[in-house]
């Protein structure tokens, strides 16, 4: 009976597991499925790319740098946004139009025929073009005019319908044809979509194969990130299905899809005519898929043409989801059947394991009650663990308190030893000093040159180098004591606003200011009393300094208070 039920399930569901399609290509399948789940995450990639581009604004100063900002703008929008790329459009034409570059103004008026010509104002987008004239472009420009014009005539051919109107449809393709050769006649080697033109040239004839090879080199090379890859790997594929190879086809159109979804492509034409051939296949679920997210793309964007081709594929697919389910209807009220059989097999099945459960009951009550005074002891023992644990945390917790009090210490320690043996050198070096100028003094009275004891004691000559030696006394303790506090103040400041020494300085008024503050001394009156000039000096270096900083002002002192190696 096991085996019976084993086939049936085989039976019904064999026709929705089969493969149509080579094993690499499934594994393709499977990776673009993957990053059509994550469409939001590269959506996201999009737009902080455009808010880097908002952050530029700040710093633009003329209408030239306003133009080649609105240009960055536009190459992010133009596939992805197609009103804010209609934005800056109108914008760099206002530029071109008032600094009278007449090129500028062409390329705009065909970047917009673009853009109207994708979102399916066809007229309009021909109109834009007007006064335009090919032959007086430079040749780069000439190559977008005559592509522009090989896409509008394209969508042309293609909103022209098959009903009646086949004379026209012939027509646009006609004129689709020449612009292709126009392109090929003007395109060279270096310019970046010269594959992607010259694969639409030799489309569909004899003479496809080097172009073949050159696209698979190409794609082969390429990390598929960019929309020039997208292109690239769709001509390549279209190449692969005039040739009647359906799994290359299949592959470099994946290929090619999975590119545009990376770079967030929502007028994306790959991934819907991926959907078409999936469709064709009988996968219809991946088909549906595809052609939703399409769908979805096309409507942001607002492709009418494309909207209306997806919609007419779409129809298709519901059709056959439709058709689909009636057939697994029918496949399930055999099901049905054979699970009521399989139900009266199991319910006897399940009275025979009900009287043996019942057995086991009366054990499993014994053995509960075992298990219930086990976990009652492993309880006691988890909260006996618990506490223990919550003990060694609270000890650490002190230990560190204590390190850290015993690094202060010292650390405090080491300072006022230093210090101390400097303030006790200072004043045996000042009472020399004292003795020996009482002494100069006393010689002079003796021999009565009054005049020399004047100009001694009038110059302030003495105070001052005595202050600067003070001074370089104090920086060379500091120094000692804390080697690394420049190079680590200076980490705190910004690139250009670091702290330069002249030569032969240790520190200067600035870094002797925050060397007090490293020393615990926060008092701007203090620090000045210490420095020799007014608090307000003191406040103003200090404010200067905290604004050149890299860090949060009111964070800074602290921060340097905790600056400088100590010398072991």
């Amino acid at each position: 009976m096991r085996n019976l039920f084993v086939f049936w399930i085989l039976l019904i569901s064999a026709p929705l597991s089969a493969s149509p399609y080579s094993a690499e290509i499934e594994s393709l399948l499977c990776k673009l499925d993957s990053l059509v789940a994550r469409k939001n995450e590269f959506v996201a990639a999009k737009e902080e790319k455009i808010d880097q581009l908002r952050r530029q604004r700040k710093n633009v100063r003329t209408l030239e740098e306003q133009y080649w900002l609105n240009k960055m703008f536009y190459d992010e929008y133009f596939v992805y946004n197609a009103d804010s790329a209609m934005f800056y459009v109108d914008k760099n034409l206002s530029i071109a139009c008032e600094i009278d570059r007449r090129e500028w103004q062409a390329e705009w008026k065909i970047k917009k025929s673009f853009l109207l010509a994708a979102t399916g104002l066809l007229k309009e987008a021909l109109d834009e073009l007007q006064g335009v004239s090919g032959q007086l472009l430079a040749p780069e420009l000439k190559v977008e005019y005559y592509g522009q014009m090989m896409y509008l005539y394209s969508h042309f051919g293609q909103y022209s319908g098959n009903d009646n109107m086949g004379n026209l449809r012939e027509g646009y393709y006609q004129k689709e044809g020449a612009y292709k050769d126009s392109i090929y006649a003007t395109i060279t080697s270096q310019d970046p979509f010269y594959l992607w033109y010259k694969g639409w040239k030799f489309l569909g004839t004899s003479e496809s194969g080097p172009v073949k090879k050159e696209l698979l080199e190409e794609v082969a090379a390429s990390r598929l990130e960019t929309r020039r890859d997208a292109m690239n790997a769709y001509i390549l594929a279209c190449l692969y299905r005039e040739g009647g190879q359906q799994d290359a086809y299949l592959k470099y159109m994946a290929l090619s899809a999975m590119a545009d979804v990376r770079t967030a492509n929502k007028d994306i034409a790959s991934l819907e005519e991926l959907a078409k051939a999936l469709f064709e296949l009988g996968d219809i679920d991946r088909a549906y898929i595809y052609i939703n997210y399409c769908l979805q793309n096309a409507q942001l964007y607002r492709n009418r043409v494309r909207v209306v081709g997806i919609s007419e594929v779409q129809d298709a697919i519901h059709q056959a989801y439709l058709e689909r389910n009636r057939m697994q209807e029918a496949r399930l009220h055999v099901f049905l059947i054979v699970v009521s059989v399989l139900s009266v097999v199991l319910l006897v099945a399940i009275l025979y394991i009900y009287r043996q459960m019942k057995h086991l009951s009366n054990s499993r009550t014994k053995l509960n009650e075992v298990n219930h005074l086990l976990n009652k002891h492993v309880d006691e023992l988890s909260q006996a663990h618990t506490r223990l644990a919550e003990v060694n945390g609270q000890l650490q917790s002190l230990n560190r308190q204590l390190k850290e009090a015993n690094c202060q210490l010292r650390e405090s320690n080491y300072v006022k030893e230093e210090y101390i043996g400097y303030v006790f050198a200072i004043c045996s070096n000042y009472i020399s000093k004292l003795d020996e100028f009482r002494k100069n003094i006393n010689r002079k009275i003796k021999v009565k040159q009054f005049e020399d004891i004047k100009v001694l004691t009038d110059t302030p000559a003495m105070a001052q180098t005595e202050l600067k030696e003070f001074y370089h006394n104090f920086d060379a303790i500091f120094l000692h004591v804390y080697p690394d506090f420049v190079n680590d103040f200076n980490a705190l400041l910004q690139p250009d606003e670091r702290i330069m020494l002249k030569e032969g300085e240790l520190l200067n008024t600035e870094l002797r200011i925050y060397a007090l503050v490293r020393l615990g001394i926060n008092d701007s009156i203090k620090i000045a009393e210490f420095l020799h000039c007014s608090p307000q000096t003191v406040y103003n270096y200090r404010l200067k300094t905290r604004n050149k900083a890299i860090i949060p002002k009111e964070e800074f002192a602290d921060t340097v208070r905790s600056l400088g190696k100590m010398q072991e």
